[in-house]
């Protein structure tokens, strides 16, 4: 175990402001409240006989623990799993690089076809225009808002290194994501300095978390979580060793990896609260040696303190600035500020207003614990529930000796949680999200499985760190299948975008083309927001979108159902101008999900019959629909596929 002043297992000089009853009593606070949580959603999903076979493997791992212990507990390891620094990095990146594997050299898929276009040749100028103007540019048909530059110039960058190799932007984003766990790794150790394998493990889970899949399957989820995340991580981990030595450099490194996630995602607004709770944090448990100076030292000592916040509170203050000048808002506070007068207007108005957040942060709880806790199979989640419950129960026999972990489960597992999930409450509800959310539960799960102690080996034995393998080896298992998943997805796209764009290179210009996917496609035999951009430069030598009217589902194409129906309808119109009994041609690509490729079939009929079909579908004639909802989109486009289909 490492000695000197960077062990935090001897005791601080200054005493823990919170007693043992304290800290005990919030644990099982807070890890009662998680229970409660998981055994209702399993009820509630029909699952309650996972509940059983957790209640059972405990009892079985509890008993073997008991007999290890007895029979084995006073037998010395000369072992060290994951010893140093090099081991666990070597481990953690051959991890990551092996459930990676189904997915290296998978195709594009959704909004890399809108931005790759779009930034592949960001000129100076334009990406200084990115700093006061949406990210999008308008290319997804409407205004997210997002004040992004280094996000348009890491899409630059892919595509002068990688053009369009897909397997040079997935490469990338391993990379990405094994830094990020090398410092989920290195967060871990510096909070309890000694047996190198507690922190490994932390950076090996958080490598192979499933809820990582869409990260790490898509080039473009790099882009949105996997880099903003490096610039958070790093700035929390340098601020840390910056507290922890005092040396200038850390805080320069941590103002600058903060500066990047600001012009990373909207995300890194947190960081600041996030760094306030970690001093709070280290004060609660006796780390903060700044207050036991006296008198004018003492506050002079406080002051610098103090004033270490200072230059991440200018740099975010200039971001909601140029946010602002960019959006008319600071941070969207448009959308809730006529609530806000609102909910202060009366005390109905308040409750009412509370009662909705109330909704939507339960609902959000409801989302992430099924993605990011309770991920797995019933059968193996039952197992691994078990095991949780068996770490749980034997932390709590020696609380006294574990506070340190203890301490460190309440801070990342909840605190770290709640903070990295504030941006979640505006935005739509997706597991890639969880991404950086996912550090803290990681960190914590590692300290409950080996908690901080001066005789780890002797209370850490065999199977435990079988239980600990286990834990990562479910997790990689599950991570391989969705990877797998995704990575069939991505070959749909890519033949299915290779036989539309071979078939309308040899179309008249101008033929009415209707792409249909069946209701009964599974996810993974689904585009997501490819059309019109993959038919396009530099996908396509040719624009080979325009030279036909293309009807698409809503769902494929790039753009809101507003955007797509502005394009449609006149589409639609200029086929049901001229004679009715004028023969038109319609081809159809409908997609057949045993060949996996798209089945064509063409038909000529009457203008008259088209125009009966549209009229049907949207319940009154073409000219009259201004908009079209999304079950009306749909029926349309599965109306025009019925038409060509079923014709002779």
């Amino acid at each position: 175990m490492s000695s000197g002043k960077d062990s935090v297992l001897s005791p601080p000089a200054s005493g823990p402001l919170w007693s043992d009853r304290w800290v005990t009593g919030a644990f099982l606070l807070f890890l009662s409240g998680l229970s409660v949580a998981a055994a209702f959603f399993l009820f509630r999903d029909g699952k309650g006989w996972v509940l059983l076979i957790a209640l059972a493997a405990g009892a079985l791992l509890w008993a073997l623990e008991h007999l290890e212990t007895r029979y084995l507990g006073g037998s010395a390891r000369a072992w060290n799993l994951l010893p140093g620094y090099l081991a666990p990095v070597i481990v953690i990146s051959l991890a990551t690089l092996a459930v990676c594997l189904p997915t290296l050299n998978s195709y594009f898929s959704g909004d890399e076809f809108a931005y790759i276009p779009l930034f592949r040749t960001l000129s100076l100028s334009q990406f200084l225009r990115l700093f006061h103007t949406d990210l999008s540019q308008g290319v997804l048909g409407w205004n997210p808002r997002e004040l992004r530059p280094l996000y348009g110039l890491s899409y630059k960058l892919s595509y002068s290194l990688w053009g369009l190799h897909p397997l040079g932007y997935h490469l990338s984003g391993v990379l990405v994501h094994v830094i990020n766990s090398t410092m989920v790794f290195l967060i871990a150790k510096k909070l309890a300095p000694g047996e190198s394998w507690r922190a490994g493990f932390a950076g090996l889970l958080f490598a192979v978390q499933p809820v990582h899949s869409w990260t790490i399957s898509w080039a473009n989820g790099s882009l949105t979580e996997a880099i903003p995340s490096l610039f958070y991580i790093s700035a929390f981990l340098c601020f840390a060793c910056f507290r922890r030595t005092g040396l200038t450099r850390y805080l320069v490194m941590s103002i600058v990896a903060f500066a990047a996630c600001l012009l990373s995602k909207e995300t890194a607004v947190t960081l600041p609260i996030m760094l306030v709770s970690f001093d709070l944090f280290r004060k609660v448990v006796g780390e903060n040696k700044a207050s036991t100076g006296a008198g004018q030292a003492g506050s002079r000592q406080w002051l610098r303190f103090i004033l270490t916040y200072f230059p991440f509170a200018v740099l975010l203050l200039v971001y909601l600035g140029l946010r602002r000048l960019a959006f008319v808002s600071y941070l969207r506070e448009d959308q809730w500020g006529s609530n806000i007068q609102e909910a202060t207007s009366s005390s109905a108005g308040f409750w009412l207003h509370l009662t909705h957040l109330g909704i939507r942060f339960g609902d959000l709880q409801v989302f992430n614990l099924r993605h990011l806790l309770l991920p797995f199979p019933a059968a193996v989640l039952g197992l691994v529930l078990g095991l949780y419950l068996v770490w749980v129960l034997s932390l709590l026999r020696r609380r006294s000796e574990y506070r340190r972990s203890m301490e460190v489960i309440l801070y990342f597992g909840l605190v770290w949680y709640l903070i990295t999930n504030l941006p979640l409450l505006v935005v739509y509800q997706d597991p890639h999200h969880l991404y950086l959310p996912a550090v803290g539960p990681c960190i914590a799960t590692a300290f409950l499985v080996a908690p901080a102690c001066a005789e780890l080996r002797k209370h850490a034995g065999y199977l435990r760190l079988l239980g600990a393998a286990l834990l990562v080896g479910f997790s990689a298992c599950q991570l391989w299948k969705e990877d797998t998943q995704w990575a069939r997805k991505a070959e749909v796209s890519a033949r299915g975008t290779a036989q539309l764009a071979a078939a309308l290179g040899d179309m008249p210009k101008q033929t009415l083309v209707v792409v249909w996917f069946p209701r009964e496609s599974s996810a993974t035999e689904f585009w997501d927001e490819n059309l019109p951009y993959s038919l396009q430069e530099p996908f396509s030598p040719t624009d080979l979108y325009s030279r036909a009217h293309i009807i698409e589902l809503p769902d494929i194409y790039c753009c809101p159902l507003p955007q797509w129906w502005e394009k449609t309808k006149p589409m639609l119109g200029a086929e049901l101008a001229g004679a009715p009994d004028e023969q038109i041609e319609i081809h159809l690509f409908a997609w057949d999900k045993r060949s996996s490729s798209f089945q064509t079939k063409t038909r000529v009929l009457p203008r008259e019959l088209l125009r009966a079909c549209i009229t049907k579908s949207l319940g009154g004639p073409l000219e009259t629909a201004d908009s079209v909802g999304e079950a009306e989109a749909n029926k349309l486009v599965e109306a025009l596929a019925r038409l060509v289909s079923e014709g002779p």
